[in-house]
Parts: structure tokens; sequence; C-alpha cells
């Protein structure tokens, strides 16, 4: 008989699966607040009971569980654990991961093919189970029945309310309201009257807000300062007049935008409803005043995200702690400038960078960004290599291990995108446009007139925090030759 060879087989102890649990409520409502710490309490708990888990952290979202575009968290969460560093996921029920359920058959089998699991406290079922998705198909579609009839029935609520002349509002500057019950505040509707009266005598809203400021007359919230938005709202709410419009806001395609109506139905407009703060012939001069004045009308109305220019958030002055505007400006009428502006609180120190200088001066970076391309790439490289030693170091010993795997997550994300990054910045030749530029920066800061910080669009953490170049550029700034001094940083 031949020798045999006997291996014996070791069975060493696998690691411990990192876990993290996932917590959401539907709204931010403070009524939802108990629900939402009782999901991160049990969660943290059965983690951390387990031996075999190493607790990562709670994922935590207040918002709508209807798609997960808004669901920062819950995002991150996702990206973590495709890029390895979540190996399961627990949430209370598939109604708290997600409601759509191309979604969640989606986002699961995503996970599954990455060998992340999900498990699913409330239906005690795991991603790991053979069958599913068939049962995530079932239980979604009944989550998204679920959903949709707790939607319609609370706008067949409204709706109700609205058909009955009922009141909707449960807060307003100048009243008590308690039901149907509207008591008049005295100290508050002084100040709607005089607000109401510089609006008629063609006051602006900025210069009605800084008569408020040196009165030292606060918000309903308690701040010092007014915003231009609030005046705007109260000289048209027919409230303030004593009548009530019912349903002047709605959802556009279904998304949270509120579009105002200028001409309300009749049948939903409740004449006389309550104690009236200003006189109708008032409230008739502002609104022909703010006829005169406005173009928005319901025909020619522009969401804000679609009059924001692509110039909007982009360049910030640290002195006036703003950022600057886009605005042609055409002096005498006989140019035009394109020019980036904003002032401080007061209207004043004005801080400005017509779009053509800003365009030289960055030009200028990509130009410095060409010549040390190799040097930078090491140099960028080495720093996010060491940045991500020094996060699985602090890793070893943190209980919470959120902000640290999203870290070291946009640092992976910045070294993956580092060649493609690089190859744009490479085919440069000509000037480019502000889409073109903001794919290579993320942001510009104004200290002075003469000294800039840039911000590469690479690594998203929101810091200047890794300074990569340093240079001068003379620039013509007016009627100056101005030497600039701009860093950039990582």
């Amino acid at each position: 008989m031949n020798n045999v060879e006997v291996i014996k087989v070791f069975n060493n102890p696998s690691r411990l699966k990192r876990v993290a649990g996932y917590a959401r409520v539907s709204t931010a409502d403070e009524h939802q607040d108990s629900s939402y710490t009782l999901q991160t309490e049990e969660l943290e708990q059965e983690i951390k009971s387990n031996p075999r888990y190493e607790f990562i952290g709670i994922f935590k979202d207040k918002k709508s569980g209807r798609n997960t575009k808004h669901r920062t968290e819950f995002n991150a969460m996702i990206e973590l654990a495709l890029l390895g560093e979540i190996d399961i996921i627990i949430t209370k029920s598939i109604t708290r991961f997600a409601r759509n359920i191309l979604d969640t058959i989606s986002i699961v089998r995503n996970l599954k093919n990455h060998n992340v699991e999900v498990i699913f406290q409330k239906e005690n079922i795991s991603s790991l189970d053979s069958s599913i998705e068939f049962v995530l198909s079932v239980l979604a579609m009944h989550a998204e029945e679920e959903s949709k009839n707790l939607s319609d029935n609370t706008k067949w609520s409204i709706r109700k309310k609205v058909i009955n002349k009922r009141n909707l509002t449960s807060y307003l500057y100048g009243y008590d309201i308690k039901g149907e019950d509207w008591t008049v505040i005295d100290s508050e509707a002084k100040v709607v009257r005089m607000i109401f009266d510089m609006y008629i005598n063609n006051k602006t809203y900025i210069s009605i807000v800084e008569k408020l400021h040196k009165m030292k007359i606060k918000t309903s919230t308690g701040k010092d300062r007014w915003h231009t938005g609030t005046i705007e709202q109260m000289v048209q709410n027919e409230k303030y007049a004593g009548h009530m419009a019912l349903g002047k806001t709605y959802l556009l395609n279904g998304n949270q935008l509120r579009t105002r109506r200028q001409n309300y139905n009749q049948e939903h407009f409740v004449y006389n409803h309550h104690e009236p703060i200003i006189s109708q012939e008032i409230f008739d001069q502002a609104m022909n005043l703010r006829k005169s004045r406005s173009r928005n009308t319901i025909n020619t109305y522009v969401p804000e995200v679609e009059r924001l220019t692509p110039y909007a958030y982009f360049v910030y002055s640290e002195e006036n702690h703003k950022h600057l505007k886009y605005v042609v400006e055409r002096p005498k009428g006989k140019y035009e400038i394109p020019t980036l502006y904003c002032y401080n609180k007061q209207r004043k120190n004005r801080v400005s960078i017509t779009v053509k200088n800003l365009t030289i001066l960055l030009m200028d970076v990509i130009s410095h960004m060409k010549f040390y391309m190799n040097d930078l790439s090491s140099n960028i490289t080495s720093y996010i290599n060491e940045s991500v030693t020094v996060c699985d170091a602090d890793l070893e010993n943190a209980n919470e291990k959120i902000d640290l795997l999203n870290i070291k997550t946009k640092l992976l994300s910045a070294k993956n995108n580092l060649p493609s990054y690089f190859k744009f910045i490479r085919n440069i030749n000509d000037s480019l446009d502000i889409q073109e530029i903001k794919r290579i920066f993320a942001a510009i800061t104004i200290h002075s007139i003469s000294n800039f910080s840039i911000k590469l669009n690479l690594l998203d953490n929101g810091e200047y925090n890794h300074k990569l170049i340093e240079s001068v550029l003379p620039l013509k700034l007016g009627y100056k030759n101005v030497d600039v001094t701009y860093s950039v940083y990582l």
C-alpha cells in the first residue's frame, strides 16, 4: 500500500465582518424623532452585540424615501460598500432602504456582485438568499403602493380642506394662528404695516431690510437681519389684508419646487377670513407696484436652479464672506464686460474680477500644471497614499468609522480619477468655457485684490489643505497693473 500524505486543514478564524447600519425616517418632522432614534439604537446594539461583527457606524437620513437622489448618507454608504470598505449592511426593513422597486433590486444586485450582504430585519431576509430578488420584488411593490397610498391620502386631505375653504396656514408673522382662529399680534403687526408703508413708497427690499436692521427688529426666528426674499413674500401675501388664497403652490414634475400662481382660482379664495393687519387699499397698491416691477408671471416663471449662471458659487470673497455674482456690465452703453462681483452686508466694499481676467488667471494655472505634470501627478499620488495610510491607522482604533471611511473614499476616488483628469488637461490647447474650467477647478477664493487661492476639482473634501503650486501673474485690473499671487491646492 502506497504511503498516503495527510494534509491537515487549519480552521483559522476569518476576519471580522465590517458592518454598517442604515436608519431613515420619511421626513425631518419632529414627530419622527423617536422612530429615528429607536432605529439607530437598535441597529447599533445588534451590530455591537455580535462578536463576529466590526461596528463601522450608523448611516442616517431624514429624507423622503421615494428615491435615493437626495439621501446623502445612503449614497455615501453604498459608495463605501462598493469600494470594499463595508461587508454587511443592516437596515430595519425594505421600506427603510428604498421604496422604488427598480432602485431596490438594482442596488441589492450591485452590492451582491461586490460581495456585500444586505440584511432586512423586519422581513428577516438577507441578500444572500437565493430567492431574494423574487421576495424583494413582491415586498418592494407592496411598499411602493403603500407609500403612494399615503401620499394620495395626504393630498386628498389637503384637497378636502381647500374645497371646504379650511385654513392650511399654521404660522404667519403678525398673527397667532390656532386652527381657524387668527389673532393679531400688535407688536408684529406694527412691523408689517411699516414694511407695507415703505414698499408702497418705493423703498427697495434691501433698503427695507437695512431699516429693520437699524431699528434692531428681529425676524420671526430671532435673527438680527431679515432676508429680502421674506420681505418680497410679505408684500404679496393676501392674508395681511384678511383674505386667504388656498392652493397657491404646487409640486412641479414631482419635485420639491414651489411655483407661485399669480391668478388664483376664485373658488379657492376666501374673502374676509380673519382680521386684517393692512387695508385692502394698501394691499392693492403693493400688488400693483409689484406687478409693475416684476417680470415673473406664471407664463415666464423660471425656477431658481435655471436662473443660476454657470459661475454661481464658483468664486468666493473672503473679505465679504459671499460668493461673487455674474453680471454683464455696460459702461456708458458702449461695451459689454462680463464680470463677477459682490458687496458685503452693508452694500459696501465691492470685490470684483472680470471673466476675462479670471480666464487669464486660470489658463496660467493650467500652463503650470502642464509644464510640471509629472511632478504634480507624483506629488498628488504621494499625498493621497500617505493620507490613506493615516486613515487606515486611525480606523484601527476608531469606534465610529463613518467619517474616516468617507475621507478614505474621497481619497481613493481622487486617485482613480487622476489619469483621466490630467489627460483632459494635457489635451487643452485653446481657452476654455466655464463648464470646462469647472472640470478642472472646484472653487476660487479671493483673499485680496492681489491674492487668490484656487482648489482643484479632484479631491472633494471642501478644504484647501495641500498646496501644489504658488506663482505670480501680472494682471491689469481696472487701470492698475497688479502682480497677483495665486496658490493652487488639492
